[in-house]
């Protein structure tokens, strides 16, 4: 597997970008503890008529569907460590 250095930057938009793809992420939650996450975006078959409180892009967070936990997540942009998509692994400088 390749391993790429990239800038968080590069990571949300090679996220966004590719919206259709399942990826793996890791970074800090809220309280410390780190997650890993199989995700996708675009998962529209499992919303309800729920409404976010707040604008994700204010925070650097990106909302995507947790393919394990089957359940929305959000992702902190600003703690992310790790992004795996399309057989390459990317590593995330600070």
């Amino acid at each position: 597997m390749k391993t790429k250095n990239i800038t968080r930057k590069q990571a949300k938009e090679l996220i966004l970008k590719n919206r259709f793809n399942i990826f793996n992420v890791i970074f800090t939650k809220k309280d410390g503890t780190k997650r890993s996450m199989n995700a996708r975006l675009e998962v529209k078959s499992k919303l309800k008529d729920g409404k976010l409180r707040y604008n994700p892009e204010d925070f650097n967070y990106i909302i995507a569907y947790d393919m394990i936990k089957n359940n929305y997540r959000t992702i902190n942009v600003n703690t992310l460590e790790r992004l795996r998509m399309s057989k390459v692994d990317y590593s995330i400088k600070i």
